[in-house]
């Protein structure tokens, strides 16, 4: 696919589904526990962020694609183990500590990021799911609960991030399989 216009893009990992299974069954549980303007993250749009890379012009778009395509895209086993909350993103995510290869492709992404003058955060890479946005303050010891949600996804795609009506929709742009 071809963009036109800039547009906001990052890269991760999509879920299976009972991994989504699971991730529906913790938004039930911390629903009760949140503000009323906590909104949980639309199923469909569950993910592993890699790395966001912000407004992508289409003159940068398909060297990204090609910087991408040349990158080690490593199969993983990633844990997620812990409930966080994000206060300047209002967010309540599963996280947990980055295996080797899951670092080594946020590294390269950071490196494509530095190459073609994207966006780049200035946060250590955390792997995590977003469960949870517009949260103001979680109940800290609904936090403290751990899970054990082990992801192994097939697949590193690009996503582009669109705003529709007061939602947010992520579409995948393309994907590449993970090899070992």
């Amino acid at each position: 696919m071809h963009i036109t216009l800039p547009q906001r893009l990052f890269v991760g990992f999509s879920l299976a589904k009972p991994q989504i299974k699971q991730i529906s069954m913790i938004q039930l549980e911390l629903a009760p526990f949140l503000n009323t303007t906590a909104r949980p993250v639309n199923l469909h749009n569950l993910h592993m962020t890699l790395g966001f890379l912000g407004q992508v012009d289409p003159t940068s778009y398909l060297q990204l694609l090609n910087e991408i395509e040349a990158m080690p895209k490593i199969q993983f086993s990633q844990n997620l183990t812990c409930h966080t909350f994000w206060p300047q993103a209002k967010l309540v995510c599963l996280a947990g500590q980055a295996t080797e290869p899951l670092t080594t492709m946020a590294r390269t992404i950071i490196e494509i990021a530095e190459r073609n003058n994207f966006y780049i955060s200035q946060k250590k890479y955390t792997p995590h799911v977003s469960v949870f946005r517009h949260v103001n303050m979680p109940p800290l010891a609904k936090l403290r609960c751990t899970t054990k949600l082990q992801l192994e996804p097939t697949h590193l795609h690009l996503y582009q991030s669109s705003n529709h009506s007061h939602q947010v929709n992520y579409s995948i742009l393309a994907s590449w399989p993970l090899t070992q």
